[in-house]
């Protein structure tokens, strides 16, 4: 039987949250704008669909974000964290990538955007921001096949 989330709160006061606060979320629907999600069992947010890199399923338990309490007291919610978290978590994503393909991908700078989003989860442009983090740290060699692990 499918949960009734029909008690959650639609709005907010602007500082019930800051943003970037990490919640705990339930997806509850999908609509044209995106995912309706209940935020800590409590309130309802809105995970707009341009965020949104994988499949989900209703009743899919997720961690997320404050992104934004707008004006209306209506939350939306991110399900990356901000930006240079983001980015480290895609470094990780990209050296497990590496050792679990001998040390080299064809990843790199020319890859398309939707391979990118299919294999990390994440946007071209913040695949490209940690492949330069990488570089700059003397994880990575960047070559014109792609990218691989320095001492490889």
């Amino acid at each position: 039987m499918r949960q009734r989330y029909d008690y959650l709160t639609e709005t907010v006061e602007p500082d019930e949250f800051s943003r970037w606060d990490e919640v705990d979320l339930v997806i509850y629907a999908f609509t044209d704008l995106g995912m309706k999600v209940a935020i800590n069992d409590e309130y309802s947010g809105l995970v707009y669909g341009n965020q949104v890199y994988e499949r989900y399923q209703v009743g899919q338990k997720l961690k997320g974000y404050i992104l934004e309490i707008r004006e209306d007291g209506r939350i939306d919610v991110s399900l990356q964290p901000d930006k240079r978290r983001h980015v480290n978590l895609t470094f990780e994503k990209i050296i497990k990538h590496l050792e679990g393909s001998g040390g080299k991908s064809k990843f790199g700078d020319k890859s398309s955007p939707e391979d990118i989003k299919r294999e990390f989860q994440v946007s071209k442009k913040v695949f490209k921001q940690a492949i330069g983090g990488l570089y700059k740290q003397g994880k990575i060699r960047i070559t014109n096949e792609g990218i691989e692990l320095v001492g490889n």
